[in-house]
Formats: C-alpha cells, structure tokens, sequence
C-alpha cells in the first residue's frame, strides 16, 4: 500500500530548494567566464607599417597650443594626431611620440610608439591595433580642442576594408577609443575610454597600452634616468651603458592569482617617471591601477629609446594546455583608465623630488592621510612575536607548537624595556586558530587558549599600554588554511577554488616554505570586519595587523565575479572600521590598504632587480610615506648581513624590525628566531637608531643622494642630514667623518 503525505507540497518545495542549491552551486563553480579548446592562438598584426606614423616631426610638434597651466603647455600635432607638453621653467618638450628631425635616415627608424595600443582577442585570433597603424593611417584618428586640453579619437580596425564600412557587421572587430587630456593645477591629467563599435560579443579588449613612448628620449645626459616602482623604487641609469639589459614590467600590487598571468616583479605604487636633461615628469595612475603593468626599457643596440609607461589588463584571459578560459567580464570604460603627469626643472628635477610631487598627489586623492607622526615619545621598534605556529608531520596533517604565550611575550617586552628598549610595537601573530597559518576568522576568531586565557593577554595589554607601547593583533580578512563555504570562495579562471601561497618565515625549522590557503570572495568581506569587531570586542589590545590585506590583491570568477580594481576598493572600504579611532599597522603596504594605516612592517627597503652600474634602488617610497607613516623592513634578523641591512633602516628613516620567539625552535640551530640570542645587539642597534631617528619621524625627508661610492646622504626637512657609510673605509666630507660600515648624524 502507498503511503501518502498529509503535506505534499512540502515535498515539492524541499525538491525546488534542492534545485535550486545544486544550482547555485553550479554557478558559483562555472561563475563568469568561458572555455574552449584551442588549438593554437593567432595573432594579427597590422599589414603595413609606415614608420614615420610612429613620430612627430619636430616643426610641428608645437603647432596648435591647446591649453596652458602654470609652468606647461599643452600642444596638439595635428598630422600625427599626438600631444606635447612644453615645460617652460625647464623648457623641455616631453613628446608623446618621439621627435622627428628632418636629418634622420627613415631607414633607421625602429620606433614602435603610438598613442593608445589594443590587443583584442576574437575566438582564437588575437588582433595587436594601434592609433598610428590601425587608426591614423585609415584617416580615422581626430581632435578637438577643449575648454583645458583637447580629447583625441581613435576608431582602430584591423584592414582598409572594415575602416572604409559605414555600418558594422556583428563580426568585425572595430573599436574606438578616447583619450582626454586636461592641465590642471599645474598637472597633465589623463583619460582613457574605450567602446566596441561593432557590439562583436566575441571581440574583447585584453590589454590597453597607454603613451607607451611619452617623453621616450635616445639621447642621454649624465643624470638623466627612468623611475620605476621596484620594492622601495629604483632609477635606471640612462647614461651608462648597459647592452644586457632587460626590459621589466612590475605588476602593481602583485600578481593576480586568479589570472594565471605572472610577472616576476611587483610594485606597491602606482606610479613611474623619468628625468631627461633639465625636466622631470612623474606619472601617478589615479583610476585602473589595480589593473595595471609599468613597463620600462632602457636605450641598448636592440632598443632605440629610453621608456616607461603603463599598460593595463582589461579582460583576464588564459591559454593553456590548449585550452582557451576567457573572463565574461572586463573592466568598464565608465570606471576608466586615469593616470596624472606632474612635471618639475631645475633642482627639483630628481627622484627626491618626483617623490615629494607624488605625495602631493596622494594627499589630493586621499590615498594618503594628511596625518603626522606623534614623534614626542622614542623610536619604535616593530617586532613581530610568534605566538603558535603550525607544523606539518605529514602531508596531511600538522599540529600547533607554542612558541611565546602571553606570560612570556611580557617576561620579553619587560627585558627589552630593562635594555633600553623604550618603544615597541607588538605585532602578535599566530594568536587565532590556525596560528601562523590561520583558519577562517569569522568562526575562529577565539584566542588560543594554549597561549594563556583572556585574563592573560589583558595583563599583557596593560604592560603594553603603561610603557607607552601598543599591541597589534594580526589577522587574515582574504585567506584561510580551513577554507570557506562555497559561496564565499573565490575562483579562479578554470572554475577552480582559488588558492595563493604565502611564505613561511619559520620554515627552516617549522612547516612548509609557504602556506597554501584559501582566499575568500570580497563581497563577504564587510561581514567578516563586522564580525571580527563583535567578536573580539571585549579583548585587550591597541589595534589590529592586517596581513593578508596589505599584500595580496586579486580577481574572482564565482557567482559574483570582481576584477581587482573592484577588489582594492572593496577592501578599501571594508577595513575602514578597522582603522578608525584605533591605530592599525599592515603588512608590506599596497598602496591601496594604507591610508588610515599607522605602521607598516615588511615594508620594502630593497629591489626585486639586482643592483648593478645601471640599475640602483632608490628610497622613492620612503621619501613619499616618512612623517605619515612608521616603517620597517624585513626583521633584522632575517637578513644574510644584518650589519648592511641595519645601515639600509637608518639610511631609509626606517624603525628597526625584528620577529622573535620566546621558546627555542631548535636546539641546534636556533639564533635566527630566538629572542635571547638577539636582545643585546638589538638594544645597541635601538639604541643608535633612536638618537639618529627618534625625533626625525615627523620631519619628512626632502632629499637622497649619493655622495660616494658606497656613501649615501639623507636630508629631513629640519635641516638634520643622516650619512651613512657601507663601505670598509672611513669616509671624510666636508671634514665629517663616517666611520666605515657606519652612520653619523649631523645637525
């Protein structure tokens, strides 16, 4: 006999709502992006190149004068359809396009400049159109003259034949693309929009290059250089010679991990520049730089010309094993692509300089807080404290090893402060389930108990607090080592949960090099604050750390599908009630996590690229974030000298930095972590460092320079000069000795 239900359409609804989970999750997995099978990908280039479309003749490069703005002028040449900027002070012209004179060979012209450049992927072709070879020479590139600049259109098609068409076939590939370009205040500020013209759905914006050859000079004069964003900024050195060099690209904020794309350099800035004679222009990305490669190159036999400009990755794509995954989503035009030119002559025509311009801009934007630094009190020392870390025994499985509980992370504060060690910042890390690799916050955001009760880190607190010192809860909002439900994950191009790595300091004695954890979707990002703020109110405790917030940015292809430009504002907004009211430190500082931030620790003092005659690091982030922000570099004593890398921190207006434990991690090796073995040449390094530094960290720093070979000179704007010597002899200028492998202050 059948059995029937008294309430069948409970049944029914419980079999919708079932539906209707599996397919969520099947969305949440599929997301927004497309896949086929490619056998190979074609690119197209244009069919003729005529080289002289790629220049601008001298005579007419000041033709039409479209604006003017304090010391520059903007000009528009009208035959190749391009600007100039004429700064008067300095009386450089910076060119968009190199400058043709009459005496050059056309033969020898090797210029791949041009205004604006595409690459469109269109099923398995991807067409390279630029302004010069796909718009001017179709005459379908235009201007016209604005109330403050002029806006340039550029309709680019891959032949003749889709140029001369009145209407569009579903299955062209026609774009066009505006380029607005203002003075300001003094500035040169840019605007990019793009439009697909044929509405091809299969037609898709990839990359956008913007000015690729502005200011592009061959010529070079002694200190002339290109400024790039490399760890804390670096120069490359035009005059010398250099036939190996490479060209570079920095991918701002870091690798997206979610693209499959990677480039083996990043920046924390937004920004690049270059000195050529008596001018110098730096160029800070304002809008889409999240999105955004620097891309430099230097003058050699096989490049022509000295160059810096920015490109932007629109529509994330990936090829591989045959195997085409397209994101359904590209970065709108109505956000658009912005980026702002600030020019300077004469002495301030230098990184020191471009720095302080770039600050400027920053504060305009509200990137960086107008706030300073309270210096009435001493130096601090950033340290970074390991509480429990996680060890792996197998593949699978692993364990927490207490390292410092609270009893013992104020038995060290409390010897530090008897050595002399007045001001520290505590970062207390591996404090949350998981340790130092840390399981989702929004269900583990209790203390571990192993380190001591609440009771515990309250009387820790307390310490804290009465000297003058401030305690930092370090915490992971975007990453987690248990992973998440999977409507919060993020996803990468294959559908896939996505993943990134992040480096284990202990791992020569604990765990694994890097941790591989989960990243969370940012549309829960606001929830996990909400919930970390309600969770964690009753805790004793200065601020928090935002780890994973200042250093990893990235795209995600679920349900809800955010590029990074997206993310980085989600993120923005979301930790702002986290810095309100309350200090905050970050980790490595992207320039996008920083505004409210007080301290920055990992903060680079250092280049990606190795330092050689032609390429030097230059402390291009320093000078712009000193008196606003306190910072540090790696811990000391993680460095292979930490001798130079101490000289680097007075060098660079940089707090000292150590991370230590409480416990021994080995009993063979154990000095590099172990907090007894470093205490005493820490408080003497402090100890200096505090009588150089301890009253210069609300003076910003308006001058670098090299003085010597191995000699350096930082000047505040109080007048203090800091020399330091890495060198093994003693150094005399202008009768101040600096000892060698030393620094000397000098009022």
């Amino acid at each position: 006999m059948i059995k029937k239900h008294k309430h069948p359409y409970l049944i029914r609804l419980a079999a919708v709502l079932a539906a209707s989970l599996v397919l969520l999750c099947a969305c949440s997995c599929t997301g927004s992006r497309s896949k086929q099978s490619v056998s190979t990908l074609n690119t197209i280039t244009p069919a003729e190149i005529d080289p002289v479309l790629h220049y601008s003749k001298t005579e007419n490069a000041l033709s039409v004068k479209a604006a003017q703005s304090g010391l520059i002028q903007l000009y528009v040449d009208p035959e190749s359809c391009s600007f100039s900027i004429l700064d008067t002070a300095g009386n450089q012209c910076w060119s968009a396009l190199p400058l043709l004179s009459a005496d050059i060979d056309s033969a020898s012209m090797q210029s791949a400049a041009n205004m604006v450049s595409l690459d469109v992927l269109a099923n398995t072709d991807i067409y390279k159109l630029n302004s010069q070879d796909n718009s001017l020479a179709f005459s379908a590139a235009k201007y016209e003259l604005t109330e403050n600049g002029v806006v340039f259109t550029y309709n680019l098609f891959p032949d003749a034949a889709t140029a001369s068409k009145r209407s569009f076939e579903k299955s062209d590939i026609a774009f066009c693309v505006k380029m607005a370009v203002t003075l300001e205040d003094g500035s040169m500020n840019l605007k990019c929009s793009y439009e697909n013209l044929s509405g091809n759905a299969d037609a898709k914006i990839i990359n956008l290059d913007v000015l690729n050859y502005f200011g592009a000079f061959n010529q070079s004069e002694e200190d002339d250089f290109v400024l790039v964003p490399d760890g804390c900024g670096a120069i490359i050195k035009t005059a010398v010679y250099d036939d190996s060099f490479e060209p570079l690209s920095f991918a701002v904020y870091g690798n997206d991990a979610a693209s499959g794309h990677e480039h083996e350099h990043s920046a924390c800035i937004p920004a690049f520049g270059m000195k050529h004679a008596s001018s110098a222009f730096v160029a800070l990305i304002t809008k889409g730089d999240a999105l955004a490669c620097i891309n430099a190159d230097k003058a050699t036999n096989s490049s022509e010309y000295n160059i810096v400009n920015a490109q932007f990755s629109v529509t994330p794509y990936e090829y591989e094993d045959e195997k085409l995954y397209v994101s359904d989503e590209s970065y709108s035009s109505e956000d658009g692509i912005e980026i702002c030119y600030r020019f300077l002559s004469g002495g301030n025509a230098t990184y020191s300089g471009l720095a302080s311009a770039c600050r400027e801009q920053l504060i305009r934007n509200r990137v960086l807080s107008t706030r300073t630094v309270e210096s009435g009190g001493y130096l601090p020392m950033n340290l970074t404290v390991v509480g429990a870390a996680y060890s792996n025994t197998t593949a699978n499985t692993g364990f927490l090893r207490i390292l410092t509980d609270f009893e013992q992370a104020l038995d060290m504060l409390t010897h530090m402060k008897n050595k002399g060690i007045n001001g520290v910042n505590v970062r207390y890390c591996g404090i949350f389930d998981g340790g130092t690799n840390q399981k989702e916050i929004d269900s583990s955001t209790d203390i571990l108990r192993r380190l001591g009760s609440e009771n515990g880190l309250r009387e820790l607190y307390s310490y804290v607090d009465s000297q003058n010192m401030q305690l930092f809860l370090d915490v992971n909002l975007l990453s987690s080592s248990s992973g998440f439900s999977s409507s919060e994950n993020a996803v990468d191009l294959h559908g896939n949960r996505l993943k990134a790595d992040f480096s284990n300091s202990l791992s020569k004695y604990i765990g694994n090099e890097v941790y591989s954890r989960t990243l969370r979707s940012p549309s829960g990002l606001d929830k996990t604050v909400k919930n970390l703020l309600k969770n964690t109110r009753y805790y004793s405790f200065s601020g928090f750390c935002l780890n994973d917030v200042g250093t990893t940015l990235y795209s995600t292809y679920g349900l809800k599908p955010f590029n990074t430009a997206q993310t980085a504002d989600i993120v923005s907004q979301a930790i702002t009630p986290l810095t309100t009211n309350k200090p905050t430190m970050t980790v490595y500082g992207n320039f996008y996590a920083i505004k409210n931030v007080d301290v920055i620790v990992d903060l680079p003092l250092e280049t990606s690229v190795s330092e050689s005659g032609s390429y030097m690091a230059v402390p291009f982030v320093q000078l712009i974030l000193h008196s606003s922000i306190d910072y540090s570099g790696k811990p000391l004593n993680l460095y292979h000298d930490p001798q130079e890398a101490m000289l680097r921190h007075i060098e660079y207006g940089a707090c000292p930095g150590y991370e230590w434990c409480y416990e021994k991690i080995s009993s063979e090796e154990n000095s590099d972590f172990y907090y007894d073995s470093w205490i005493n040449s820490a408080a003497d390094f402090y100890t200096k460092a505090n009588d150089a530094l301890g009253d210069l960290r609300d003076a910003r720093i308006v001058d670098h320079l090299q003085v010597s070979d191995g000699v350096f000179l930082t000047e505040y704007d109080n007048g203090a000069l800091i020399y330091v010597n890495y060198t093994d002899k003693d150094f005399d200028t202008k009768g101040v000795i600096v000892n060698a492998r030393d620094f000397i202050r000098v009022n």
